[in-house]
């Protein structure tokens, strides 16, 4: 797993390490699977994201009814998006990443995130 820490934590984490139990630091970025990176559900979070070479995506914004669909974990289809991962942002904040095979999608997001609705 690749991380992204910020520069202080950085520098302070060794020497937090040697004196603390660190459960977990930083911003999961990506998981090598194979040869491709694939991006982690964390990273679209990210206030910051840096870029990592080897992870490639593209970001498309959705609508509403589309963020609410890949927030319940629902099908979802972008036949006008790019095929690949894509980060996708609604009114500019980052809600997952997706994989678009063009006819569908693969969710990134984990089912732990999911919303439920009533109607």
């Amino acid at each position: 797993m690749v991380k992204q820490l910020s520069e202080p934590l950085a520098a302070a984490l060794p020497q937090l390490e040697k004196t603390l139990r660190v459960i977990a630091s930083g911003t999961a970025v990506a998981t090598r699977k194979g040869r491709d990176l694939v991006p982690e559900a964390d990273y679209a979070l990210a206030v910051e994201r840096v870029p990592l070479e080897g992870l490639s995506y593209e970001i498309v914004e959705v609508s509403r009814e589309d963020a609410l669909k890949f927030l319940s974990k629902e099908s979802l289809v972008l036949p006008e998006a790019p095929r690949g991962y894509l980060l996708l942002t609604y009114q500019g904040l980052g809600l997952g990443f997706v994989k678009n095979l063009g006819n569908r999608t693969n969710s990134l997001l984990p089912s732990s995130r999911r919303i439920r609705m009533q109607a």
